[in-house]
C-alpha cells in the first residue's frame, strides 16, 4: 500500500511550487463563474443520484466532498492569501 500511496504523489513527478502553481491557476480560471458552478451542481446532482437512487452511501460522500471542495476550495485559498 505504501508504494501505492508513493506513485500517486505528483510531488514526485513535479517541484511543490509548480504543484501549487497549478492549482492555483485550476481555481483562478476553469472553478470559477459558469463552469465552476456547473461542475459544482454536477457533483452534487451525482451526489444525490447515488445516496438516494442507487443506495451506495460511500460514493455519494466522495461526489459531495468534491463538490465542496469545487465549491469553498477558491475562497479558502483567497482567505489564507495563497491565491
Amino acid at each position: 500500500m505504501d508504494y501505492l500511496l508513493n506513485r500517486m504523489n505528483p510531488l514526485r513527478y513535479i517541484s511543490g511550487e509548480q504543484y501549487a502553481t497549478i492549482w492555483k491557476t485550476l481555481f483562478a480560471t476553469i472553478l470559477q463563474g459558469l463552469w465552476g458552478r456547473l461542475l459544482a451542481f454536477s457533483l452534487l446532482f451525482l451526489s444525490f443520484w447515488f445516496g438516494v437512487r442507487r443506495r451506495n452511501f460511500a460514493t455519494a460522500l466522495v461526489f459531495f466532498a468534491l463538490a465542496l471542495l469545487v465549491t469553498f476550495a477558491a475562497p479558502l485559498l483567497r482567505l489564507l492569501g495563497l491565491l
